[in-house]
This record gives structure tokens, sequence and C-alpha cells, in this order.
């Protein structure tokens, strides 16, 4: 059974020694190198990290603009120099989420709730709909809240809020 499953699925593991990034313009490129030696430059790639919340810098899908993967990176540790730099760079843009200091306004109506929060960026308003869903519990005392245009943001331990920030989203937590 397990050599079924093998030929269906082939997972090709990235690292220093068979795949290298590179700058292309904005983006980043990869070259991989597969058992032969022979060399492929595939341009363009898409980082996706596997478990977004919870692993940053291990199991990262790179895949080309129609979502179709090339590889796997078990880890950004596999990788030296300037891939991994590159690697970290573009994780770190693709999955920018500012940190929620303090809850200036939070007010629901209709299943949607209405927010306005100081962060480590500035303040930010955004809007949620169905709230309770859209606060995603990590752990202990870490949430994620996705808004309606699919930014996240992040409040590392909903303990440390100041007692009027906490009030506003105990009912949700």
């Amino acid at each position: 059974m397990a050599t079924a499953i093998n030929n269906v699925v082939k997972i090709i593991y990235l690292n220093k020694n068979n795949a290298s990034f590179y700058k292309t313009g904005d983006f980043i490129g990869m070259r991989f190198t597969n058992e032969s030696g022979e060399q492929t430059d595939f341009g363009r790639v898409y980082l996706h990290r596997l478990f977004p919340y919870t692993e940053l810098w291990t199991n990262i899908s790179v895949m080309n603009k129609d979502s179709e993967e090339y590889g796997l990176i078990a880890s950004i540790d596999d990788f030296d120099g300037e891939s991994a730099e590159l690697i970290k760079n573009e994780l770190s843009i693709k999955y920018f989420i500012p940190k929620i200091k303090s809850i200036l306004m939070l007010k629901e109506k209709f299943g949607f709730s209405s927010w306005k929060v100081n962060t480590d960026v500035g303040v930010v308003t955004f809007t949620v709909r169905d709230t309770y869903r859209s606060m995603i519990k990590i752990g202990e005392s870490r949430i994620y809240v996705l808004d309606n245009d699919g930014n996240r943001y992040e409040i590392e331990d909903y303990n440390k809020l100041d007692k009027k920030s906490y009030k506003k989203i105990e009912l949700y937590i």
C-alpha cells in the first residue's frame, strides 16, 4: 500500500544542495538541480506556509502562479546566506501581521463588527464579519483576527491587554 501512495505523491524536499533562490525584480525566483545534475530555472515562485499560524519557518510550499507545487522547504535552516534571507523576507511580506496593542473601539451590528485598534504600525480600522469565527485562538492566549479583506491582525497575549481593551473582546474569547 505504501508503494502505491509513493507512486501517486512525490514530495521534493528543497534545500541548499538542490535549490537556490534569487531576486528577480520585486519577486524571488528559484533554480533547481535534479538528481541527475540538470539545472532548471523556474523563474518567479510563490511561497506558502502550510501552517501559517504556528510554523513560521518550517513546512513552506514553493509553487508556481497556478499553485502547482515545485517542492517543499522542510525548514528555512536548510538554506544558507542569500537564499535564506530571500525566503525570510518574502514570507515576512506575504504574512505581514500587525500586532494589536490596544482596542480603541469595537462595535457589532448585523453580524459585522467594526474595529479601531492601535497596532505596532499605528492606528488601524477594519471590519469583521461573524466576529466569533473571525477570531482564531492559537494556544492559550494568542489570537488572530481576520478582517473582511483577508488581512490578519494578531493579539499576542490577550491577558496583557489593558482592561478596557480586554473588556471589548471578552465576550468573543
